[in-house]
């Protein structure tokens, strides 16, 4: 049977979000800026920790930076040096530490708390439920301190964190839905809800383009749907060198890339087989980059930089032709689509294909999982669906395989390929893009020449596709419709 998330109102199984005021800052990960240099993305993003200001009344801003190994002083003197009167090292490495009050009573006497990067899956092992979690919560819940994170920082700050400990990639979930890389080491969920949780009804994820995760992140959302029988919940995934200031419901994109906001939609269907590929459709997108701001209750772009360009469909493509396979295993195969997109070692560039049989309107990236290319290839297809938002984008890996019939040359089916366990296909919808714009910044997945920008695509729509002659159902690439 189908299951279907719906976003009616009266259907909703998570609580419409209810955000504190303290500030909550969050980053993908990447190098920060050297202490004074003001062009960074860091530089433009991390004094948002600090909007709070002296929220203990002492007459001072204070940073609690929290790590559970040894840190150089770096990111305490980083943030002296944006603005706060003092910054300090925290290490708690054990959950005796994390109960220690001679240890851990020092973070609830700051202002700000900073996570930085590791393994959230240690930070849930070592923190959760103990006295530094509660400190934590007293700055953040009761004076409204900010509190942030980088990279596992950041993801521990999701309702729905994931959490488990376990090295999860795209392509685990393209091949198996229940992959065990979705659960924790110790044999539950890897998805918990009963860690920080301080951006509510939400899932994030970081280094989203740079190792390619947009799968990952949507099997994850899918498994938190069926964990937790959730109705709805918003998937974040932040792009390296990129974060969120978040004030309120409103959060601002800051940074080199992008931030992919994913939700169902009431025409979302999930499937989980055990053992074969996800089957997931009609995810919307929002793929923002810096000067763009979306609401976390309604869930709608709110601020869009003045360089956004409208965006309204240019029409279905001509018919499409004749019978068609491609293999996502053979990269020359990629001249099937209408258009090939070059990514990294060489610049970005569109160019079209020379065969006469391909799939009209489309540009198609094979073997996009392949684990040297995969955050090239993610960050390509989405710049080069700025381009031409009205085509379909295609990312097959090895293990897939498009076919169509002679007699319906523009319905697409998905099924198993060469070279490994069948992969379902991630196919981008551009149909209902409303509104675009390219980051001024130059990709952190740039070959060096400065031809790549992260793109920013406003209701984007996303599917899944595998096992297609089971699910009943093949991709009309000519008018965009699901049949």
């Amino acid at each position: 049977m189908k299951k279907i998330w719906s976003l009616v109102s009266g259907l909703l199984l998570i609580a419409t979000p209810c955000y504190a005021q303290a500030v909550v800052m969050v980053a993908g990960g990447g190098s920060e800026g050297d202490i004074g240099d003001t062009t960074s993305w860091s530089y433009r993003l991390y004094p948002h920790l600090l909007d709070g200001g002296d929220v203990n009344g002492d007459g001072r801003i204070t940073v609690a930076v929290l790590a559970n190994s040894p840190q150089s002083s770096f990111i305490p003197q980083y943030f002296k040096w944006l603005g706060a009167d003092d910054a300090f090292n925290v290490i708690i490495a054990s959950r005796d530490q994390a109960n220690n009050a001679g240890t851990v009573d020092a973070v609830r006497g700051v202002d700000a708390i900073f996570i930085k990067g590791g393994d959230q899956g240690v930070y849930y092992d070592l923190w959760n439920g103990t006295r530094l979690e509660d400190n934590i919560r007293y700055v953040v819940q009761t004076l409204n301190g900010g509190i942030g994170g980088t990279s596992a920082g950041a993801m521990s700050q999701s309702q729905y964190a994931f959490a488990g400990g376990k090295d999860l990639i795209s392509l685990d979930i393209l091949t198996n839905a229940q992959t065990p890389y979705l659960n924790d080491t110790d044999g539950g969920s890897g998805i918990h809800n009963d860690f920080l949780g301080f951006v509510t009804g939400s899932v994030i994820d970081s280094h989203f383009n740079d190792r390619g995760r947009l799968a990952r992140l949507l099997g994850i959302m899918a498994k938190a749907q069926s964990d937790y029988q959730l109705s709805t919940l918003l998937g974040i995934g932040l792009g390296d060198q990129t974060g969120l200031a978040i004030h309120g419901n409103s959060a601002q994109v800051i940074g080199v890339g992008s931030v992919t906001f994913a939700q169902p939609t009431p025409q979302t269907v999930v499937h989980r087989p055990a053992g074969a590929p996800l089957y997931l459709t009609n995810i919307r997108a929002d793929v923002l980059t810096e000067g763009w701001s979306f609401d976390l209750t309604s869930r709608v772009v709110t601020n869009r930089p003045a360089d956004a360009l409208p965006v309204s469909y240019a029409g279905d493509s001509a018919a499409n032709k004749n019978a068609l396979t491609i293999d996502g295993s053979k990269k020359p195969q990629e001249r099937s689509y209408a258009l090939k997109a070059s990514y990294y070692p060489q610049g970005y560039s569109l160019t079209p294909t020379p065969s006469s049989t391909d799939i009209l309107n489309s540009i198609g990236l094979n073997d996009s999982q392949n684990s040297n290319n995969r955050g090239y290839i993610q960050e390509t297809i989405l710049r080069a669906l700025y381009d031409h938002p009205d085509y379909s984008g295609i990312l097959l890996s090895v293990g897939g395989k498009i076919t169509r019939a002679q007699n319906s040359p523009d319905l697409l089916s998905f099924g198993p390929g060469s070279g490994g366990p069948e992969s379902a296909a991630v196919i981008f919808d551009g149909e209902q893009v409303s509104a675009k714009s390219l980051s001024p910044y130059v990709s952190t997945s740039d070959s060096g020449n400065g031809s790549l920008h992260s793109a920013a695509l406003e209701n984007l729509r996303v599917h899944v596709l595998g096992q297609t002659s089971i699910w009943g159902t093949k991709y009309d690439s000519r008018d965009h419709d699901l049949q």
